[in-house]
C-alpha cells in the first residue's frame, strides 16, 4: 500500500475551497486509497505559513481561509527534515544537476536550482529547493509525492527512486 506525500501546492489547492483549480483538482486526491497514509512536509508548512504571514502583513487575500489552510494542513501527520533526510536530499539534487547540467558543471557550479539552466533547452529549470527537500524526504520514506506542479517530473526524470504523482 502507497502512502502519500502532499506538496504545498497540493495543500493549497485542497484545502482551499475558493482555489481556482479545486474542483478539478479535488477528487484525484479524494481518489486517493482512504486507507493509505498521508503525510505534511514541514517544508510545505512553512510556505503555507510563509504565505499567511505575507498576506497578513500586507493586508491581501482572506486571512481566514489562510489561516484555516494552515490549521488542515497540521492535521496531517508532519514529516520533519533529519540528517537522514539530508543525505538524501544530497543524492536527489547531485542526480538532477548530471542529468541537465553535467556539461555547464563541469565548467562551473551554480549555486541555485532555481537559476540552472538545461543547456538543452536554454530554459530555467525552475526546480525549487523546498520542492527538491519534500522530494527527499518522500524517497527516504518511500512515499509517493503528490504535486499539481508538473515541472516536478524533471525531479523524478532525474531519479526514477522519486515517485511522483502530478494530480
Amino acid at each position: 500500500m502507497d502512502a502519500y506525500l502532499f506538496d504545498t501546492t497540493v495543500l493549497s489547492i485542497y484545502l482551499d475551497p475558493n482555489h481556482p483549480h479545486h474542483v478539478a483538482k479535488s477528487p484525484s486526491l479524494a481518489a486517493l486509497p482512504t486507507d493509505s497514509p498521508r503525510f505534511v512536509s514541514a517544508v510545505a508548512l512553512a510556505e503555507l505559513g510563509f504565505g499567511t504571514n505575507l498576506a497578513a502583513l500586507l493586508g491581501k487575500g482572506s486571512l481566514a481561509t489562510l489561516e484555516a489552510m494552515l490549521v488542515q494542513a497540521r492535521a496531517y501527520a508532519v514529516l520533519d527534515i533529519t540528517h537522514h533526510t539530508a543525505s538524501v536530499y544530497a543524492e536527489v539534487k547531485s542526480k538532477v544537476a548530471h542529468k541537465y547540467l553535467a556539461k555547464t558543471l563541469r565548467k562551473d557550479r551554480p549555486k541555485y536550482i532555481q537559476e540552472w539552466v538545461d543547456r538543452a533547452t536554454d530554459q530555467k529549470l525552475a526546480i525549487d529547493e523546498n520542492d527538491l527537500w519534500m522530494c527527499a524526504q518522500a524517497k527516504e520514506r518511500d512515499l509517493v509525492f503528490v504535486t499539481a506542479d508538473a515541472r516536478m517530473k524533471r525531479i523524478s526524470d532525474a531519479d526514477p527512486d522519486v515517485r511522483i504523482l502530478i494530480i
